[in-house]
């Protein structure tokens, strides 16, 4: 297994980041070429890359930062890298991101039957907090999910102890 590490992505990873899109995600659900070059440029957006052996880009992360927290909106990973950890790596860039930025949560969106996925997320701590009726398209329900990542000890109390 080669290593893999992250970076932030840019315009010349376009055609990489497009072969992930439309390897992990359904047309409705794809960012377009024009959409990530906005991401690129954006102050309120990163994309960041996961890179394996010799510079092969194997996933990539869109991530939204608003003041108090950091919004997955997509984490795709090419399947010959599924399970070599560039999946878990991004994730981990994302929470030491918003941990860095001071933010509360991290939050993000997922298919309501996709338990494999809901699953992945909630090992890092994440939990379903609303359900969001034809999130992507009539019938196509997802879920919203929190990481919060406020300290346990909030005005000398342990939340929910006393």
């Amino acid at each position: 297994m080669s290593t893999i590490h992250i970076r932030p992505a840019t315009l010349e990873d376009i055609p990489a980041i497009e072969v992930i899109e439309n390897s992990c995600f359904t047309d409705d659900r794809r960012s377009s070429p024009r959409a990530l070059r906005y991401s690129l440029k954006s102050k309120s957006q990163s994309v960041w890359v996961a890179v394996a052996g010799r510079n092969e880009i194997a996933g990539a992360m869109i991530l939204y930062h608003h003041s108090l927290s950091i919004r997955i909106f997509s984490i795709g990973v090419l399947s010959a890298f599924r399970g070599a950890g560039a999946g878990q790596q991004m994730m981990e860039k994302a929470l030491m991101l918003a941990r860095r930025a001071g933010c509360d949560a991290v939050t993000l969106e997922a298919d309501e039957h996709d338990r494999r996925l809901t699953g992945w997320y909630e090992k890092f701590g994440f939990q379903i907090k609303k359900t969001l009726r034809d999130y992507h398209s009539p019938g196509a329900h997802a879920v919203r999910m929190r990481l919060n990542l406020k300290k346990a000890l909030e005005g000398g109390r342990v939340r929910g102890r006393s």
